[in-house]
């Protein structure tokens, strides 16, 4: 989870990898702050807002929740088609601990480890290569993100990102995996503590695929924009009284293993709370690049 649009700047880089489409995550924005940036690899995209409290206004978990805790199990089917026995349930934490507070307000993102199991990250990514021909790459240079003349580290050295949508409209238990993130047990206590309870999805979630030196995109965010340094209330970032609230959250669910060098998601810690515009050229990665972090992450990590 990391402060897409207020505090921390975020973006795409370029991939280091060496096969095609070898690097996926999931990304579903709530509402947050931040400027972040990805590295080349496959993404799914979207945001989620908060929400005004209401009859609408609430997920409910009431069915998972026993004794401070929220339950889940899992099933699958084998190769014959029949369902295989539940597997173990799993305990999850009701509210955002203060570890994860401390940790959010200092960088402006977490690394929640072990979201997904290795039987649903299998699953998304059988599905993506379902329909890895419907994915658009953006050949057309007045489409890409990052600048030509900047860094290759952003811009990369060979073919434009590839786009593929409607991953919540698959049919079937196509879409199952990527609507779980929306009210995944693991997770609803960290939007509850950084968007409030209650929260919508900002914008649809989307396959953002790279192969090897394919492009990623500037840096962007920020609840003082980082481009122009104007302050933008819809993507800003607060904390008082021990209470953090962020206009937009962005997750990004990994779908394969992102190791140091590797590429993928990237972000500029602590800049959700920069009170002034990036330096010139930082945004492109032609300047203080040593401040742009790439986490190191496993499968299933988000």
């Amino acid at each position: 989870c990391h402060n897409k649009r207020t505090n921390s700047c975020c973006e795409p880089v370029r991939s280091q990898m060496h096969q095609l489409c070898c690097r996926r995550l999931l990304m579903i924005a709530t509402v947050s702050s931040g400027c972040c940036f990805q590295l080349a690899h496959s993404l799914i995209a979207s945001s989620i807002r908060p929400q005004h409290f209401g009859r609408h206004g609430r997920i409910r978990l009431q069915s998972t929740i026993q004794n401070g805790f929220s339950t889940t199990m899992s099933t699958s089917n084998n190769n014959n088609g029949e369902e295989e026995q539940p597997q173990p349930q799993q305990d999850y934490p009701i509210h955002m601990t203060d570890d994860e507070r401390y940790l959010f307000d200092l960088n402006g993102y977490l690394i929640v480890r072990g979201v997904l199991t290795s039987d649903e990250i299998r699953r998304a990514n059988d599905v993506i290569d379902l329909h890895r021909d419907e994915m658009v790459e953006r050949s057309d240079p007045a489409l890409r993100n990052a600048r030509a003349d900047g860094s290759p580290l952003l811009y990369g050295t060979g073919p434009g990102r590839k786009d593929l949508g409607r991953v919540l409209e698959w049919p079937g238990d196509e879409s199952l995996v990527f609507k779980s993130i929306l009210a995944h047990p693991r997770l609803v206590p960290l939007f509850h503590g950084i968007l409030g309870k209650g929260y919508h999805m900002d914008h649809l979630p989307f396959v953002l695929a790279q192969d090897q030196g394919g492009e990623g995109f500037q840096l962007h965010g920020g609840t003082v924009d980082c481009k122009s340094g104007d302050y933008n209330p819809h993507l800003a970032y607060t904390c008082h009284h021990g209470m953090i609230r962020s206009a937009l959250l962005g997750c990004n669910v990994m779908l394969t293993d992102h190791n140091p060098g590797d590429g993928g998601f990237c972000i500029v810690p602590g800049s959700h709370k920069s009170n002034f515009k990036m330096p010139d050229g930082m945004i492109d990665g032609t300047r203080y690049a040593e401040y742009i972090v790439q986490p190191a992450t496993k499968a299933g990590d988000v």
